[in-house]
């Protein structure tokens, strides 16, 4: 049987002034008047019927994420007690899932990616449920449209089947040279953290590399008592690494396939992605909200609160909501962390993150 697990932990924080702490970006409706992580239950949803979607989240973010209507059993949320990475997050979902279908097949999805064609995204998901059952862990490779240096590569290899091929390795965030040769070799896909396996499989491979987290998990699921649980939740996850999953356990695999995927792919990664699912105007200006642009080019403006007013500039992004303004280069588009990393910093200013 296959089970969508959806990873709603990330916290976007890109995407400031908009995303919060209890509010990242999965819970916003950035690109349509639904939530993220809607419609990333609406994409899988002809596959998979709601009692089988489980979400994985954080804490922080439980009270705004149970107020939106998502007509998942309740019993469907698993909530980390702080984040550390895809690892845990998966490895708290297998184990739950291998609890109640040890027959069972994971979809694993994050909660903020834009997908087009949804229907070329469900050809590949029952491609990847199919090479899942040869034992393999399987990754979706999507295949470039730009020299790209804020994702990771999958380099494929040998062909297992039509539009399958068995994974290479694994490259982190290139240099723009090793981007644009990567685009020209043809066999380097995007790592876009789509992932599906046996759950028994993955099980396998935490016992193998995660040994000491996996053994964790198996006691933590002999535990009764909810309360105890959760108590011992929290300390397993204290004392473990914060990694992904490609570093944990996707790179040092032995059976590891990619499926070649085509459809549009973005993972949203800053405000410039809006630019590449929104409309423009004559002078290529991304408006969202309420705006008056006079002499402005190639820029994205978004206004949730009141209207923002722009003349004589360009390649900029403005970002203003009912308590704070964004104003930055595109090209400095991932710096928006670092403004909240110093707000952080200022108690006085906590309010704001």
């Amino acid at each position: 049987m296959i089970y969508a697990i959806i990873l709603a932990g990330g916290r976007g924080e890109r995407f400031w002034p908009r995303s919060r702490k209890q509010l990242p970006k999965q819970l916003l409706n950035i690109f349509d008047t639904k939530t993220m992580v809607e419609t990333t239950i609406e994409r899988i949803s002809p596959l998979v019927t709601k009692e089988r979607i489980f979400i994985v989240a954080n804490e922080d973010i439980k009270n705004s994420l149970l107020s939106i209507n998502l007509k998942i059993p309740s019993q469907n949320y698993l909530f980390e007690p702080m984040g550390r990475n895809t690892t845990p997050a998966i490895g708290l979902a297998a184990y739950n899932l291998f609890d109640i279908d040890a027959e069972s097949i994971m979809v694993v999805l994050p909660a903020d990616h834009v997908i087009t064609e949804r229907q070329s995204f469900l050809n590949c998901i029952e491609k990847a449920v199919d090479i899942s059952q040869r034992e393999y862990l399987v990754a979706f490779g999507i295949v470039p449209t730009r020299a790209e240096t804020g994702y990771g590569y999958i380099e494929s290899g040998k062909k297992i089947s039509d539009g399958v091929c068995e994974v290479k390795r694994f490259k982190e965030k290139p240099s723009q040279k090793k981007a644009n040769e990567f685009i020209k070799n043809g066999k380097f896909l995007w790592n876009c953290g789509i992932f599906i396996w046996k759950t028994g499989v993955i099980i396998e491979e935490f016992h193998r590399f995660q040994p000491e987290f996996a053994r964790e998990m198996e006691n933590y699921f002999e535990i009764g008592d909810k309360s105890e649980r959760k108590k011992v939740l929290g300390k397993i996850y204290a004392k473990t690494e914060s990694i992904s999953i490609d570093y944990a356990i996707m790179e040092k695999a032995s059976r590891v396939a990619v499926v070649r995927a085509s459809f549009g792919w973005d993972d949203v990664g800053s405000w410039n992605a809006l630019e590449r699912f929104s409309k423009k105007d004559k002078n290529s200006n991304t408006i969202i909200g309420d705006a008056v642009s006079i002499d402005t080019k190639n820029s994205i403006i978004v206004s949730e609160s009141g209207v923002v007013g722009i003349i004589g500039v360009s390649n900029l992004v403005v970002v203003h909501t009912e308590d704070a303004t964004l104003v930055l280069p595109k090209d400095r588009a991932q710096e928006v962390k670092e403004i909240v990393r110093r707000l952080n910093a200022h108690k006085r200013l906590k309010r704001y993150t």
